[in-house]
């Protein structure tokens, strides 16, 4: 192997993986190559974290060797962020406005994750989609209270969703024992039961709107006339009419709407802001003089490649006050909104990260040993052709036409292997020709190669300890792209690419995606694989160090703590993953906290009706795995 082919530096290594800058901050990499956590400074290598946990809880029954790592204290981080990103952008966009903000629970509803946003911010409130979370909502007050001895009602709580007359009993409940509640309208049958139920001056309402604008995100569709949530133009106007005839327009406090999730053109957020601010005093104008809040929802993106520009949140902010700005201009109106966000992903996203163990590696093609000479004929021939191309149109032009005439539906196993070992063989060696003849003479786009086989599929599936149902449940359901980065291995050129599979029964069981980063350079695995292109874009294929390397070692899936503990599914009977935390002091003393193991194999059954005791089977009392 020629020396250019594994020379590689750690700055490479961190520009590969996405670490060490944008959401992926508190992950770095050593100059061993190891996958580092960094909090407030202080910093911890994944393997003494793993080693720690093992022979601390090893002997556990419901210890197993993946599990999820509650990182509380990046939440804190985002939630302090968050203010004073609006703090400066009111500051030096000279903006009189207040800047509010409430956590929509259904984002992550665990107790771990609720508590820590309101340990964060004594002022920040809380939104419920249903009555299951506003009854969540007020129990978790109701501690934070009894803990602290300081009373917690004055928190913002934003009730969103279908309102039927069971949700507004508890909600009634709750704004007669003193919490700050408001009702978002969005239909005028919800406006109908309200003011039959409520008295005009006992209760705090938000007109939802369907926002008639269109922008760019990952759910974009939930806005406009067809959006599932929010009044329609219509609605709007009978809503208004049924508040005035009926008193309740001065209850109208807030305007809300929501423009979809992932917005990663922050620069839409301007147009957005303008867009609100429009209605706000339009609506106004009609007589909605108690009008003094703009809510924004959420939108808020997190950087899942770590291509986005960098101090999103803060080009968020700043963008969103740009734009109400630019509507107000020079005038000097009675009233200044303040600004609402509902940050849910963009507050917990980084609060949690999945951790898997290699199990096992399992090749695809056969190795280069098991081809006759006959077989090295063929394959002689072939490569010959490949290394006479000019072009990547050439290169699959001839690659197609090999496998046209080398299909065969012959079933002779030994030729199978001979056929097997062929394909594999040609692979690398256009791999080979294309990384050092061709990419310099013309663009390498991932998506426009589309020869009859990938040419970039991994060679390598390695079976990981973990259900991608019940760990990152979003890579499936919606197509979420998360990074992953293996723990060790990463001061050496990738010696190639993997596909993690988990362990259930499904073939939609796979995480193999990686974020190829736009640079000038295209980096290569030493096996040809590209690492880099010259513009960014989503491969099949996990880059490794040393392939030898991966039994036994693990890969570590950040960014999950928003929605993936919310969504999981138990597929194959196969529960919850352990739950660790950890946390670092101002002293830089780290504490690893096993928080819970994994669902036993009883407790499992148990959930889909089948009591069986759990001296039933020996294995019964643990899921080690």
């Amino acid at each position: 192997m020629r020396e250019e082919d594994t020379e590689w530096s750690i700055d490479e290594a961190r520009l590969v993986y996405g670490v060490a800058r944008n959401d992926l901050h508190f992950l770095d990499i050593n100059d061993k190559g190891e996958l580092v956590l960094v909090i407030d400074g202080h910093s911890r290598t994944f393997n003494e974290i793993l080693n720690e946990i093992r022979i601390e809880n090893g002997t556990h029954p419901a210890y197993t060797s993946s599990f999820t790592l509650r990182i509380p204290q990046l939440i804190v981080l985002r939630v302090k962020r968050l203010r004073k990103a609006f703090a400066r952008a009111l500051k030096e966009l000279n903006y009189k406005g207040e800047f509010l903000a409430v956590y929509p629970i259904k984002v992550n509803q665990r107790y771990d994750c609720v508590t820590t946003v309101l340990e964060a911010d004594d002022d920040y409130g809380l939104e419920a989609g249903t009555k299951t979370e506003l009854l969540l909502i007020k129990r978790a007050l109701n501690e934070k209270s009894e803990k602290d001895g300081k009373d917690q009602k004055h928190r913002r709580i934003v009730c969103n969703g279908t309102k039927d007359p069971e949700y507004l009993d508890i909600i009634e409940e709750c704004i007669k024992e003193g919490f700050h509640i408001t009702i978002s309208i969005e239909s005028l049958h919800e406006a109908r039961l309200v003011v039959e139920q409520f008295k005009a001056n006992e209760v705090e309402m938000v007109l939802r709107l369907k926002p008639y604008i269109e922008v760019e995100g990952h759910w974009s569709h939930s806005i406009g006339r067809d959006s599932k949530f929010g009044l329609s133009i219509q609605d709007l106007f009978d809503v208004i009419d049924l508040f005035r005839e009926k008193g309740f327009l001065e209850s109208v406090t807030t305007i809300l709407a929501h423009v979809g999730s992932q917005i990663e053109d922050v620069s839409s957020f301007k147009r957005f802001g303008k867009y609100m601010t429009n209605i706000f005093y339009q609506l106004r104008d009609m007589g909605l003089d108690h009008l003094h809040i703009i809510d924004f929802g959420g939108g808020l993106p997190v950087d899942y490649t770590s291509s986005n520009i960098p101090l999103l949140m803060e080009q968020y902010a700043r963008n969103l006050v740009e734009g109400i700005q630019e509507f107000i201009g020079d005038n000097t109106p009675e009233i200044i909104p303040s600004i609402l966000i509902e940050a849910g992903r963009g507050i917990t996203a980084q609060g949690s990260l999945v951790v898997v163990k290699a199990l096992e590696v399992r090749s695809v093609y056969p190795t280069i040993e098991k081809i006759s000479e006959e077989a090295r004929a063929i394959l002689s021939e072939w490569a010959g052709r490949i290394r006479k191309t000019k072009t990547m149109r050439e290169v699959i032009e001839i690659w197609n036409k090999f496998h046209e005439e080398f299909a065969s539906e012959d079933i002779l196993l030994t030729k199978t292997l001979q056929d097997e070992a062929i394909v594999g063989e040609l692979e690398k060696i256009t791999r080979e020709h294309i990384a050092k003849d061709l990419s310099t003479k013309e663009p390498l786009v991932l998506e426009s190669v589309v020869p009859v086989r990938n040419l970039w599929q991994p060679e390598h599936i390695v079976i990981g300890n973990f259900s991608v149902f019940n760990s990152i449940g979003d890579s499936v359901l919606v197509d979420q792209h998360f990074p992953i980065i293996p723990v060790k291995g990463l001061h050496v050129r990738p010696e190639t690419t993997i596909r993690l599979v988990d362990i259930t029964c499904d073939s939609d069981g796979e995480f193999s995606n990686f974020y190829r980063q736009k640079h000038d350079k295209i980096l290569w695995t030493q096996d040809h694989r590209p690492l880099t292109l010259s513009r960014g874009e989503i491969g099949t294929g996990i880059p490794v160090g040393v392939l030898r390397d991966v039994v036994g070692s693990h890969f570590v899936i950040p960014l999950t703590g928003a929605y993936q503990d919310v969504i999981e599914m138990d597929h194959n009977l196969l529960g919850d993953l352990p739950d660790v935390q950890i946390s670092v002091n101002k002293e830089g003393e780290w504490k690893i906290m096993w928080m819970q193991g994994a669902e036993t194999m009883h407790q499992i059954l148990q959930e889909v009706g089948f009591d069986i005791e759990s001296d039933y089977d020996p294995y019964m009392s643990g899921s080690k795995k």
